[in-house]
């Protein structure tokens, strides 16, 4: 392992936490503040599998498509963020609104570290 693979691995270790949701979706449910019945834990199991599909896929690209997986990861992290703010507004309670955020905003911070760092290594490997 070399220092620019370590942003990917934080990733990667916080969306396994939001990928264990897949298992345990009424757990996931109850943290995010949505209803624990069937609708509430096919919601969950969503964005779990979003988790596993973007640590998965950047744990196993190289090169190009790993910037992609990057760069989609920080889009989905983002759109996560504005719909924290949106459902905020809307009248979500504030501790569910500051824990779904809050995971959201590191998640973008270690993606766009991750894509700095990679970039530099892909670039000193090249010279």
């Amino acid at each position: 392992m070399n220092r620019s693979d370590t942003p990917s691995l934080l990733l990667c270790t916080l969306r396994a936490v939001g990928g264990a949701a897949f298992l345990a979706p009424a757990l996931g449910a109850k943290k995010f503040g949505i209803n624990d019945d069937a609708e509430g834990t096919y919601l969950v199991r969503l964005f779990a599998a979003r988790n596993v599909a973007l640590a998965g896929g950047l744990l196993a690209s190289r090169g190009e498509a790993r910037q992609l997986l990057y760069k989609a990861g920080i889009a989905c992290d983002a759109l996560d963020i504005a719909a924290g703010l949106l459902g905020f507004r809307a009248g979500k309670e504030r501790s569910a609104v500051v824990a779904d955020m809050g995971a959201s905003i590191v998640a973008t911070l270690l993606g766009v570290a991750g894509l700095m760092m990679d970039r530099r290594a892909r670039g000193a490997r090249s010279r």
